[in-house]
């Protein structure tokens, strides 16, 4: 019977090969550039210089865990929830106590009043005058 080389005897069995060197690297760990001058972590071996277990030769990389699978809290609005100075308060309060404004224009406004003085720092006196005059009656 024919004696094969030690190498040729593990592929047969299918055991992994723990002692053989790596193929890759030649069992120094690092593998070095074509141009020259810079070398790098062998990626068979991981720089171990010995031959990876390869007996499963299956790694699933699909996120099946649970953990990856998380539903999204959906986090309060950083900012703020009203106006912060005197005039938007003021504003503010007026539009809340129309009654000639829809409940959807309210909410519109004061969120207008809150980006104004975001932008602003404070309500200028063209602005006040243009949502007052949105909460006016008709004529």
């Amino acid at each position: 019977m024919l004696q094969l080389p030690a190498c040729e005897q593990t592929y047969q069995l299918g055991r992994p090969m723990f002692g053989e060197t790596c193929q890759l690297c030649g069992g120094d760990g690092r593998i070095g550039n074509s141009l020259g001058g810079t070398t790098a972590t062998c990626p068979g071996c991981r720089g171990s210089g010995r031959r990876a277990d390869t007996s499963s030769r299956f790694h699933d990389v699909t996120k099946t865990k649970p953990s990856h699978h998380r539903p999204e809290v959906a986090s309060a609005p950083s900012g703020p929830r009203g106006p912060t100075t005197t005039e938007g308060a003021q504003l503010a309060a007026d539009m809340s106590a129309s009654t000639v404004l829809a409940p959807d224009a309210k909410v519109r406004l004061l969120a207008e009043i809150i980006n104004h003085e975001s932008t602003h720092g404070r309500c200028t006196k063209t602005f006040l005058k243009k949502i007052r005059k949105q909460a006016k009656p008709a004529p």
